[in-house]
């Protein structure tokens, strides 16, 4: 599966209702088509949190591009972190009502966030992230 799939069903939830539980399913199935999309991206580059892999896999994706000093990557982790934030308040702050858009903006944020790093990064600055992201694990996380 193609982790970017869930933003049809975030779609089909945008479309369907303002009720707040589809607002809020749209808001992180929007946050986990990004983060996975992310994810995979940095398996593929031969990135892995392989000491308790599992554990903390949200924060190590979005330090990876938050610390990477490199613009493009920079703007993934910022919008990592900002889909997370939403993505958590839609999961547990149930006292908070979501606008009507709020489940479409996540949406065009997280396909933006996609798209936008495809389109803009180049094999050299890949190849400085990558080098970036290799020191910011070894400190952060003791993985060589």
């Amino acid at each position: 599966m193609n982790p970017t799939d869930f933003y049809k069903t975030a779609e089909l939830l945008n479309n369907s209702s303002n009720e707040q539980s589809h607002i809020r399913t749209s808001i992180g199935r929007s946050y986990y088509g990004t983060f996975l999309f992310f994810k995979d991206y940095l398996s593929n580059l031969g990135i892995k949190k392989t000491i308790k892999p599992t554990k903390a896999i949200h924060e190590f994706v979005k330090g990876c591009f938050q610390y990477c000093q490199v613009p493009e990557g920079t703007k993934v982790g910022e919008r990592l972190k900002d889909l997370m934030q939403l993505r958590h308040d839609a999961d547990y702050e149930l006292d908070i009502v979501f606008a009507s858009e709020a489940g479409s903006d996540a949406l065009l944020m997280a396909k933006k966030t996609v798209a936008n790093y495809d389109k803009d990064i180049t094999e050299e600055k890949r190849t400085q992230l990558l080098e970036n992201m290799k020191k910011h694990i070894a400190l952060k996380w003791g993985i060589k």
